[in-house]
Order: C-alpha cells, then sequence, then structure tokens
C-alpha cells in the first residue's frame, strides 16, 4: 500500500494511438494529451482526423508537446508500417513510448449469413487491425531499446461470446491470445503489455453496430446501458498506470476475467478470488437464461432465413 511500484505517468511520452479519430480511441487521446503526453493519432477518415485535432489542441497542456494526426489505414501490414514510420518521424525516428491499439470494428450478425469475404472482413477490422502495429512498434521498440507499453483492446466478448457475434468475437479472442504470448516474451524487452476489455461504448461505431445487430442479440443486451468512451478511457489508462495486465473496471468485467483468465496474472488475489467464485455460482444462471432466450427466437430466425432463401422451410426447429 505505501511501497508498491511506482505508476507509469504518460507525461512527456510519446503516445501512439490507433483508431484515435472517435469513440474509445479520440477519448483516450485527449486523456493523454491532458496528462502532458505527446500524442500521435492515427485513422482512416481524414474529415475525422481533423475535427479530433481540434480536440486534442484544446486538451494539450504545453506548446511543447507533439500532437500530430495521420491517415492510414492500419488493417493492412504495409499501411501499418508506414504509419509508424510517418509518427516516429515526428520524434527523430525514434519508437513511440507507447502503442494504445483502440482501432477496430464489430460487424454483428449470424453465422450462416456470413461469405468468405465478410468472415475475413471482420479478422481484418479486429485482429489484423491491432496486430500489425503491434509488430511494427515491436520491432522498433526492440531495435531502439524502448522500454514501452504496448496496449491491446479486445472486449469483454473476448472471454465469452453469444448469439450473434461470431464475426466479431473470433478476432478479440485472437488478441487475447496475441496479448497472453507477448506479455510472457516481452518479459525479454521490458516491454509492458496490457489488454483492456470494455464492454459496451456508447460512441459512433456502436450506432452503426446496432442497424445490423440480430434482434436476439439486441433483446439479450437490453440491459445494457453502456458507458461514453471518456469514462472507459480513464478505466483503460488506470489500469496501465497500475501495471495490470488484463484491464476491466465494472463488476461483470471483474467476473468474467477472474472466472476465464488462466494463468494470467491477476489484479488482486484477494478480490479475484471472489470474483471467481462469483462467477462459478452466477455465469451457468446466467448462461442458462441466455440459452432460453435464444431457444424462443427460433421460429422467428427460421422466418428470417427463409425470407433470405437460406432455408427451404420457415418451420421451427425440432
Amino acid at each position: 500500500m505505501f511501497f508498491g511500484k511506482k505508476k507509469w505517468d504518460p507525461r512527456g511520452k510519446h503516445c501512439y494511438v490507433t483508431g484515435g479519430s472517435a469513440g474509445l480511441g479520440l477519448g483516450l487521446a485527449v486523456l493523454l494529451a491532458k496528462r502532458g503526453a505527446h500524442v500521435s493519432i492515427v485513422a482512416r477518415n481524414q474529415e475525422r482526423l481533423d475535427k479530433a485535432m481540434l480536440e486534442l489542441e484544446a486538451a494539450r497542456q504545453s506548446p511543447d508537446q507533439i500532437i500530430k494526426a495521420y491517415s492510414y489505414s492500419v488493417d493492412q501490414a504495409k499501411e501499418a508500417e508506414a504509419a509508424l514510420e510517418a509518427v516516429c518521424g515526428a520524434h527523430g525516428g525514434r519508437s513511440p513510448d507507447a502503442l494504445f491499439l483502440c482501432a477496430g470494428k464489430s460487424r454483428p450478425g449470424f453465422f450462416v449469413e456470413q461469405t468468405e469475404e465478410s468472415m475475413q472482413m471482420c479478422m481484418q477490422e479486429t485482429y489484423w487491425a491491432q496486430a500489425w502495429s503491434a509488430l511494427a512498434a515491436s520491432k522498433r521498440m526492440v531495435r531502439d531499446g524502448v522500454k514501452g507499453k504496448i496496449v491491446f483492446v479486445a472486449s469483454v466478448l473476448g472471454y465469452f461470446s453469444i448469439v450473434g457475434y461470431s464475426p466479431y468475437s473470433p478476432g478479440k479472442f485472437a488478441i487475447r491470445g496475441l496479448a497472453e504470448a507477448l506479455q510472457s516474451e516481452f518479459v525479454l524487452y521490458d516491454i509492458g503489455i496490457h489488454i483492456c476489455f470494455p464492454g459496451t461504448i456508447l460512441s459512433p461505431g456502436y450506432v452503426e453496430e446496432n442497424k445490423v445487430k440480430p434482434k436476439i442479440t439486441l433483446k439479450i443486451e437490453e440491459s445494457d446501458t453502456g458507458l461514453n468512451p471518456e469514462v472507459i478511457a480513464g478505466h483503460l489508462l488506470r489500469g496501465v498506470e497500475k501495471g495490470q495486465f488484463h484491464i476491466t473496471y465494472d463488476f461483470i468485467g471483474n467476473v468474467f476475467r477472474a472466472s476465464t483468465r488462466g494463468s494470467s496474472p491477476g489484479n488482486n488475489s484477494l478480490l479475484d478470488q471472489v470474483y471467481s467464485m462469483i462467477g462459478a455460482i452466477a455465469l451457468p444462471i446466467w448462461r442458462k437464461d441466455v440459452d432460453k432466450q435464444v431457444r424462443a427466437h427460433a421460429d422467428e430466425h427460421h422466418q428470417h432465413l427463409a425470407s433470405q432463401g437460406l432455408l427451404v422451410s420457415s418451420g421451427a426447429s425440432k
């Protein structure tokens, strides 16, 4: 309590944020700027980047802070490498001190409605949108001897999944797997690895996501009020400052983390045991209720598939 490890401080450090033009990425970039960091944001949409820069400039604490925006599609390997090269150019070619990987997109839907193209796109927009930047940055960090941080953003759906998220959850589980491996491997370089598992983020992407989300998924999630990006950004940054590997910030996230973390480092040995015991009792009950709701949706779902030409008969399953 009194002699704990010194917290990480972003002040004066170069923080690189992908997906930084909106949502969690922008909320985090603004918070980092307010904390005195040099901030570089990367995203595809130049118009959004221009608007984001107005917020970042308003948040700067010193004229010495280097705050810049770049337009690249980081879900492509060459674009991710080019983005990092451009970002480092404003800092004498040196690697960023911290990488916050917020780029990503959710495209919910039923698995049987997916195509080869849509499945590949979903992995590109979830896993590769973070993995390529992590690869490029880690090479540079190791080369430059930067004992920095790489922060992945998964989702609470990287701990479990439900109907409607078959195109999305696999990428988030893959990000978790990558972070788990790097948390062990990057001890070799003294580079800290973190991964955040946010719940619903009330962002522009969430609005678009709900336009195509299956009705049954919306029904299961109807009690989820979500949080604003700025609130989640604060939780994420506090987790990084404390040195947490798996970053969760609410009761549900903590229960799933403690119940499914395997051999990952914990956050609090006593509380994690409490959360794990709660999960052992509550999660099977919750899952049983979810499955009950899914079964009750079968007739409507079969009618939907028939209307799409994916089912010969609209009769209910037996």
